[in-house]
């Protein structure tokens, strides 16, 4: 009886399957492409990682919140999204107001450092992703 073998990290079919991937060098792991039989000792198989460009994250993150959505962080990119806006949008009103200078310009302030710490965020996270995912060095193929 001849079984697929795919590979737990990138997914390859395995032709031996106690040989490490030759793709990706994973070591074997024995998951079969079939479904397992029911049980306590069969898990459902994890689907292979899809890699995400740092840069690419960097890039979307301009736009608030893109970045974390791509990365499939959408709740911080939602509050990224919020947040940047909000201070945004009340610091402009603020500064229709006489109280402008002392409360509306820093919150204008903290929408831009806000703004520009989501796209290091939307880098950083990127990258420790690919780092838990066992890629060391991103390298775009």
């Amino acid at each position: 009886m001849a079984s697929e073998v795919l590979c737990g990290r990138c997914g390859a079919l395995l032709t031996n399957p106690t040989a490490p991937c030759p793709r990706c060098g994973a070591p074997a792991s024995g998951a079969y492409g079939a479904a397992p039989a029911s049980g306590p000792y069969y898990a459902p198989m994890r689907t292979p990682y899809r890699r995400k460009n740092p840069l690419a994250a960097a890039a979307l993150a301009v736009i608030p919140g893109c970045g974390h959505f791509y990365l499939g962080h959408n709740v911080k990119g939602i509050a990224y999204l919020a947040g940047i806006v909000g201070l945004q949008f009340f610091g402009f009103d603020l500064d229709l107001t006489v109280i402008g200078a002392a409360v509306g310009v820093p919150m204008e302030l903290g929408g831009g450092a806000l703004w520009a710490y989501s796209i290091v965020d939307a880098y950083r996270t990127a990258k420790h992703m690919e780092a838990n995912a066992g890629f060391v060095g991103y390298r775009p193929s």
